[in-house]
């Protein structure tokens, strides 16, 4: 199977890094169907490229010749962009992978978002999981270099609450944006 964009291409030739990017950063590439039949309200093209365990789907967005931004979707009726491309959300994803619990803090500013970090790091070393040498594993594996947290916060910020790129359900019903 080929890949227009060359990073899923990339995941999907590389099984050690599709493995860490499951787990522990919640990327399944071998999982794509949505919990519902989805468009965008353009009528842009949406390919599905990978889920997570709640549900959720990661969508590319746009034409596959163009810059393709990535849109996330949960089980429960909330979409918005988490990246400008595939990269930039990947680096979000394994930088921080707890990012959803961070994005319900948008409103508060990068401060808000930041302020939970600690704790959520924490919660995957009280599970024996070394999150900084899966990083490093899978940036070696991808060749990724990965922002500071806080900077990919703020882009997680800046994308998130971009206009643009409405989902809608089959009943042509609007998703919720992601962030509170």
């Amino acid at each position: 199977m080929t890949h227009p964009d060359p990073l899923l291409g990339l995941i999907h030739r590389t099984p050690a890094a599709a493995e860490l990017l499951t787990w522990p950063f919640d990327f399944d590439v071998s999982r794509t169907d949505h919990v519902e039949k989805v468009t965008l309200e353009s009528g842009e093209a949406l390919d599905a490229v990978a889920g997570d365990g709640a549900g959720g789907t990661y969508f590319l967005c746009g034409d596959a010749a163009g810059r393709r931004p990535v849109l996330y979707a949960d089980s429960e009726g909330q979409a918005g962009l988490i990246g400008g491309d595939l990269t930039s959300a990947i680096q979000l994803i394994v930088r921080v992978p707890y990012w959803r619990d961070c994005v319900w803090r948008v409103s508060g500013g990068l401060e808000a978002m930041s302020s939970v970090v600690p704790e959520l790091e924490e919660e995957y070393a009280d599970h024996d999981i070394d999150l900084d040498a899966c990083r490093t594993s899978l940036t070696g594996l991808l060749g990724l270099r990965l922002p500071s947290t806080t900077d990919a916060l703020a882009l997680l910020m800046e994308t998130v609450t971009s206009p643009g790129f409405v989902l809608l359900n089959e009943w042509g019903d609007a998703y919720e944006p992601i962030s509170g």
